[in-house]
């Protein structure tokens, strides 16, 4: 080959390579509040309280963050980190907002309400509390209650003795009631708000039940717990599927 074809068959690899078509973008990487988000959604609040505080870290004035962080610490029993959080919702939020309204709901139902927030209601006008108190009746609250028998044995069915049963409320997650089973499997959560709720006895991994239950005004239900609804059978809040990359 000459010389000046070898340069031309140059040239034509190198503009080949100049026009074809460039790599796809990268996809964008998810925030931390997204990623606090998602991990709070699939069960896992310890992941989201911490992927909370380092979004925090950025917008410290944030009202879901604080909101957020609050949720993943009532799912791990962390009392005054929810506390904190939801207060600062509380003070500094949009009173009429949903993350407000939920935050005082949860404060209320600890007997955590912020002082600052009743003061600041009893400074008001007595119309105005009168006008509040017919606009939002109180509603009487409810209870639920059963027990519990599993057959972690095939055909042996046995009372689930002191295992922990939880009550959330939905889809907020936030009034959070915790409970044990008695030594024969009875159960018995009390004064509970009138609403939705997910009962299940696990924060995170297979729990035995995850049941949709709704509450009204001054209800006392009975729920009995076995394996005709448990997850094997009935699945009210069934869990994201994993995607699983293409392996090399």
């Amino acid at each position: 080959m000459h010389l000046g074809s070898r340069s031309l068959v140059v040239l034509i690899v190198v503009l080949a390579g100049c026009q074809a078509a460039p790599p796809p973008p990268r996809p964008a990487a998810k925030s931390a509040a997204v990623l606090a988000a998602e991990a709070l959604q699939q069960g896992d609040a310890a992941k989201a309280a911490e992927l909370y505080r380092s979004a925090l870290m950025a917008e410290p004035g944030n009202v879901s963050l604080h909101y957020g962080l609050g949720v993943a610490a009532s799912h791990l029993d962390r009392r005054s980190e929810a506390v904190r959080e939801f207060t600062w919702v509380v003070e500094r939020g949009d009173k009429n907002s949903s993350e407000a309204i939920a935050a005082r709901r949860w404060l209320a139902s600890v007997g955590a309400f912020p002082r600052s927030v009743v003061a600041a209601q009893a400074t008001e006008e007595p119309n105005q509390d009168q006008d509040r108190a017919k606009q939002e009746p109180k509603a009487a609250p409810a209870s639920v209650q059963g027990r519990a028998l599993f057959d972690d044995t095939p055909g042996v069915l046995v009372p689930m003795e002191r295992i922990q049963l939880l009550l959330s409320d939905y889809p907020n997650k936030i009034v959070y009631l915790r409970l044990r089973t008695d030594e024969r499997g009875y159960y018995h959560f009390t004064n509970v708000p009138p609403g939705v709720y997910k009962l299940t006895d696990r924060v995170a991994g297979p729990p035995r039940w995850r049941l949709r239950v709704e509450l009204k005004p001054g209800q006392d239900l009975s729920l009995d717990l076995n394996p005709a609804n448990s997850t094997r059978v009935r699945d009210d809040f069934p869990e994201p599927i994993q995607s699983v990359g293409p392996t090399s």
